[in-house]
């Protein structure tokens, strides 16, 4: 839920490979485009003037998505979810749970499964709440890069690269990573482990939800927090050195 990744599949890897030189096509075309109105409008820059169309294609499909993700939480209780998080034992005997020595070659020696592919039906309220706002700041986090790159680029390309503006922007988009990453992870794990808990059996031996609620917080949105944080005082003094150099002019 809520990722962004690209997922291409096919039924063997000629038809993925199909599919995806598909996909670069028409993001070749898109492209293409992008630059013939940029030097159609006699940009400054087209490189920039395309970073920024890019950019703001970027944030306009992460808001669809989150548009999306609320008509789906508000519309329906039924959801799949790739891994559930739950305990079931191997459906075979293992060496591990055997005295006796296995043969030579690569084999399995112990295995337990730690989630699982489960559809869900009549998902509370409560519970629907917690996984649409888990997506959703996890969609923000992703619109991020495109909104920042997008301001960025239409500065420079205004002739003031490091305009206040980008600077604020930057700011808001470290705070946005750091609330936003480090909660949306953890309101979707708490919410999965509560709907495991709430379906799965409590009294059976081979499978059942985990005894334990784990928070899993992500270390990665500090680190681009603090990137963002830096970048945001770069241009903040470039913006200073900016002034007093047009000034002197």
């Amino acid at each position: 839920m809520g990722d962004t990744e690209v997922n291409i599949a096919g039924v063997d890897l000629g038809s993925a490979i199909l599919f995806a030189l598909l996909g670069a096509g028409i993001a070749a075309a898109v492209t293409g485009l992008l630059i013939w109105d940029a030097r159609r409008r006699k940009s400054p820059s087209v490189l920039l003037d395309v970073i920024a169309a890019l950019a703001r294609i970027w944030v306009a499909w992460v808001i669809l998505a989150i548009l999306t993700t609320v008509l789906r939480w508000s519309t329906t209780d039924t959801f799949s979810f790739s891994d559930l998080p739950l305990w079931a034992n191997w459906p075979t005997a293992l060496p591990c749970d055997m005295t006796s020595e296995t043969g030579g070659g690569m084999v399995i020696d112990c295995a337990h499964f730690t989630s699982g592919s489960v559809t869900v039906v009549g998902i509370e309220a409560g519970y629907r709440l917690l996984l649409a706002v888990g997506e959703i700041l996890t969609l923000l986090v992703s619109a991020v890069p495109g909104l920042v790159i997008a301001v960025i680029s239409e500065r420079a390309v205004r002739g003031h690269a490091f305009a206040r503006r980008a600077s604020v922007w930057m700011m808001a988009g470290a705070v946005t990573v750091l609330v936003a990453g480090t909660l949306g992870p953890v309101l979707s794990s708490l919410a999965q482990q509560y709907i495991a808990r709430a379906v799965l059996p409590a009294d059976s031996a081979t499978l059942g939800a985990s005894p334990f609620i784990s928070i899993d917080a992500p270390l990665w949105p500090l680190g681009i927090a603090l990137a963002l944080l830096a970048l945001s005082v770069i241009f903040r003094q470039g913006a200073r050195l900016q002034r007093e150099t047009e000034g002197l002019v």
